[in-house]
């Protein structure tokens, strides 16, 4: 049987820690890194020899059906193409640095490696990449009992210290420090701790470590967060790029999703212009003669202008990224704190940042039209994000945000007055309105602006 999973919530502290101590994890963070990269050479070789079979690809062509898809699993298993596929190939990896890396660790290294590849198979990703010396890595554990776990107030991750060896030199006992008027913290502590987190990261030119905590349960209610008196209350939401709308029975709000995430697309623009052309000075064999990027496996180099304006670029887009979590995480208490009964349609976001395929001219000039849509605006506002987390909230209550399909109420299409689906959508035959008749349209006869 299934185990059962219990609902979890995490929560994170930054570790201040000596300079021996960073050493130690730095050494940890690289055999990790070594070890993802192991793992996702190994996954994406298993992936090409599947992709090679002839029974699979001719497989692929057949119809859907169960039976077509119980076969192409299992060409997958005997090519190895699995998570514990990959657990076992991670088993020789981990045994050469098992003195810094336990085995849980290991197997969720592998798992992050083949889910990474899983995506690729499966038509959902385009590409994978490789960690490199200064990318930001992570470490979990499975467990809070062996290797990396958190116990009295310390984050552990090692051999204990013995009589035989005092000092071992993977061992690591980091305290973790909360605010004594930290009334969230102290409550989650009280939780059972599942597993344990490390992150590393650069915050203002600087590395940075942290620990996150998974913990058994439901996070704790803070005192300033609203809740509705009513949880049955219905809300809807109509999400779109860049704006959402949200009404309940006693409110109707228009807001703009993260207003705080507006970078400077001049000052933006400037820098990356001046690293194109600073990359472009120092890799000049590797352009082509209409300024085009060589094909093939090419070496870069890169002057120190050219590496300290990526670092501020790298802060702006991490900055961006906390406050627009943060303001996504308001705005998901404002909605919930109208109601729990939270429905909205289904939006396709991805497709919205593709490019239009149908090349058009402007009747004015005869110029091409751009073929871009709301990448920019999808990627500074992040709309998806703010359905996941208002997801997540309604799960510590035990329900889900619920979705519309929006091919299937046809909702431009109904009227809701006379109970009358059009079928098709009328277009007003006045010239000076230009828009789309909606449904208190479709009753009155005459168009009402």
């Amino acid at each position: 049987m299934a185990r059962k999973s219990t609902p979890t919530y995490t929560i994170e502290f930054p570790l201040n820690i000596l300079v021996w101590q960073k050493h130690r994890l730095e050494k940890k963070f690289k055999i990790a890194r070594t070890v993802y990269n192991s793992c996702l050479g190994e996954a994406l070789k298993r992936h090409k020899h599947v992709k090679a079979d002839k029974e699979y690809r001719r497989l692929l062509k057949e119809p859907k059906s169960k039976g077509r898809d119980h076969q192409l699993s299992e060409i997958r298993l005997a090519c190895g193409f699995s998570e514990y596929g990959l657990h076992d190939f991670v088993k020789q990896v981990q045994y050469k640095f098992k003195e810094n890396i336990g085995s849980f660790e290991a197997q969720k290294l592998a798992t992050r490696a083949f889910q990474s590849v899983e995506k690729l198979h499966f038509g959902k990703a385009r590409n994978v990449h490789f960690k490199k010396l200064d990318d930001n890595i992570s470490v979990e554990n499975k467990s809070n009992k062996t290797g990396l776990r958190y116990a009295d107030g310390n984050i552990l991750w090692g051999d204990k210290p013995t009589k035989k060896c005092p000092n071992p030199k993977n061992w690591l006992c980091m305290p973790i420090e909360s605010k004594a008027n930290d009334e969230y913290s102290h409550l989650a502590f009280m939780d059972k701790t599942k597993y344990v987190r490390i992150l590393k990261r650069e915050v203002r030119g600087k590395v940075r470590y942290f620990v996150q905590l998974i913990q058994e349960g439901y996070p704790p209610t803070k005192r300033n967060r609203k809740v509705a008196n009513d949880e049955i209350k219905r809300v809807g939401i109509d999400i779109g790029s860049s704006t959402i709308a949200f009404s309940s029975e006693n409110t109707v709000e228009l807001r703009e999703l993260a207003p705080e995430c507006h970078l400077d697309q001049a000052e933006l623009g400037r820098i990356q212009r001046t690293m194109d052309r600073s990359k472009r000075a120092t890799n000049t064999d590797n352009f082509k003669e209409d300024g085009t990027i060589k094909k093939g496996r090419l070496e870069w180099k890169y002057s120190n202008r050219y590496k300290k304006l990526r670092k501020i670029r790298k802060e702006w887009y991490r900055k961006m990224a906390v406050r627009r979590k943060i303001s996504h995480e308001k705005l998901a208490n404002d909605i919930l704190a109208l109601g729990s009964d939270v429905r909205v349609e289904t939006m396709r976001f991805q497709s919205l940042q593709k490019r239009t395929k149908k090349t058009t001219r402007n009747k004015k000039n005869g110029k091409i039209n751009r073929k871009k849509r709301f990448g920019k605006s999808i990627a500074n506002h992040a709309p998806a994000m703010l359905l996941t987390i208002i997801d997540r909230k309604l799960g510590y209550q035990g329900r889900s945000i619920k979705k519309i399909d929006t091919y299937a109420i046809k909702a431009s299409q109904f009227n809701h007055v006379t109970g009358e689906d059009k079928g098709i959508v009328e277009k007003c035959t006045r010239q000076v309105c230009q828009y789309t008749l909606e449904p208190h349209c479709f009753s009155g006869g005459s168009c009402q602006e």
